[in-house]
């Protein structure tokens, strides 16, 4: 077998293999995505990433909006209600000063809100002032769902999860003679947004009332000088281009950054073990007899010893990060099947003239080594990462998915397993697993598919063929 076959011919492979443009085209549209993650979240995604109050204008689990046109219904998207949006109403009565915020929203969707959510900014020198939160229904009925002092300036209302802002909506509905007899708990975000009939409470059966609804906060003040400004959030059920996970995480970030760092670590791994185990084997072949003797032995003993264990293991006592991820893989993969095939090419080329040639004006083995050696077998180098990075993608995924990964880095293994920990399955959050599971299999095609195309080069017997 010849050994004349370069960088420029490997190229030439890979572009003239249908197989090999695919991976191609594919593997630079994720560098591409890579690129786009780098200028488009400057931000520090890692530190951002695992910092809750970021995210808190996302929905929770929330499907990707696309998924709209899926299905063929029009489900909500969150509607944020700003200080700005609101009409501000000041006027003072007998020594108390009554602030009205109101806003108007359109709610055309096919689906309820997920959860609401409100802030109110209260700006009190002093007694604690009376706030009352309402919202107008389009067919006119006035529910409210805050009757109570405010204890800070800042105050924060979870109307679809806290206790008391739920029955203080049932008593209201009540009121109104609409709760009906033996009804338990309720749901703000559906009855409040339900037509009025008998399935108003019923999760899964009530009808959405579209319409004009108005938003109404009424406080009261003991000090003329006082004030206030509020927000209101309607979170909905899909947002973004991947969705969201339970802690509203906007997943096209982590998917996105997940691109170069999946490629990162796999071809870290993949070229560190390629070059190392290549140095070995050339060596193994070049200076033979004990030192031939020893590496193969040792590269045996590897061969055998399971790998993924001694990850595994070794995540379980000290805390690893990727980058001390991606050595403690080159250190147990110094020896490998990749040191026994650059054994036997450096057989062939060390059999050549020009060898011969360098030995009788004096080169020295380590000279012949690196400059005569080495760069004969660098396309059997980059043949070898190729095929290897697919491999260090899903190890990373995996290890991962065991609890073992990096805990702090948004890679795809990572997601998948948050997705896995909090009942994505159980509960169908489908985008949580699905997406970077599809990127993960992908980008791995890609590589695989190039892999495809330079099996002829790789493997002797279909090259002669």
């Amino acid at each position: 077998m010849s050994t004349s076959i370069g960088l420029k011919d490997l190229g030439k492979i890979i572009i003239s293999s249908k197989s090999g443009l695919i991976g191609l085209l594919i593997l630079l549209t994720v560098l591409g995505i890579s690129i786009f993650a780098l200028i488009y979240f400057p931000f520090n995604v890692v530190a951002k990433w695992n910092e809750p109050t970021f995210w808190q204008d996302n929905p929770r689990v929330a499907a990707p909006q696309w998924f709209s046109q899926l299905i063929g219904r029009n489900l909500p998207q969150t509607i944020y209600i700003t200080p700005q949006d609101f009409s501000k109403y000041e006027y003072g009565v007998t020594g108390l000063k009554y602030v009205i915020l109101e806003s108007r929203i359109k709610y055309d969707y096919d689906d309820f809100p997920s959860e609401l959510f409100a802030v109110i900014y209260a700006n009190f020198s002093g007694n604690n002032p009376m706030a009352t939160v309402k919202i107008i229904r389009p067919d006119g009925l006035e529910v409210v769902v805050f009757h109570n002092v405010l204890k800070s300036d800042m105050n924060f209302l979870f109307i679809s999860s806290d206790i008391s802002i739920k029955e203080t909506v049932k008593n209201s509905l009540a009121g109104l003679g609409l709760v009906a007899n033996g009804t338990g708990t309720i749901y703000p975000e559906i009855c409040i947004f339900a037509v009025n009939n008998e399935n108003m409470f019923t999760y899964g059966q009530a009808n959405v009332l579209k319409g004009t609804y108005k938003v109404r906060i009424e406080l009261i003040f003991s000090n003329i000088n006082d004030t206030a400004d509020a927000k209101f959030t309607i979170y909905g059920k899909v947002y973004g281009m991947a969705g969201t996970d339970n802690l509203r995480r906007d997943l096209f970030i982590g998917i996105v950054w997940g691109a170069p760092v999946a490629l990162a670590f796999g071809l870290s791994a993949a070229v560190a073990t390629s070059i190392i185990q290549s140095l070995i084997g050339a060596l193994s072949a070049w200076y033979g007899g004990l030192v031939d003797e020893i590496i193969q032995r040792i590269t045996e003993v590897y061969m055998i010893l399971p790998f993924l264990p001694f990850l595994i293991m070794i995540s379980l006592f000290y805390k690893v990060n990727l980058w001390l991820l991606v050595v403690l893989i080159i250190v147990l993969s110094i020896f490998g099947g990749i040191t026994k095939t650059a054994r036997s090419v450096t057989f062939q080329i060390i059999s050549e003239q020009y060898i011969e040639s360098a030995i009788s004006y004096g080169a020295s083995k380590l000279r012949i080594l690196f400059l005569y050696i080495m760069p004969r077998l660098l396309p059997y180098m980059v043949a070898n990462i190729v095929l290897n990075v697919p491999a260090f993608v899903f190890l990373e995924a995996a290890l991962s998915i065991l609890g073992l990964g990096d805990p702090m880095m948004p890679t795809w293994g990572k997601i998948i397993s948050d997705a896995y920990s909090n009942g994505a399955i159980i509960h169908g959050y489908w985008w949580w697993i699905l997406i970077p599971a599809f990127l993960i299999i992908v980008t791995a095609s890609a590589f695989a598919l190039i892999g495809y195309a330079l099996d002829k080069f790789v493997n002797p017997r279909l090259r002669e063929r």
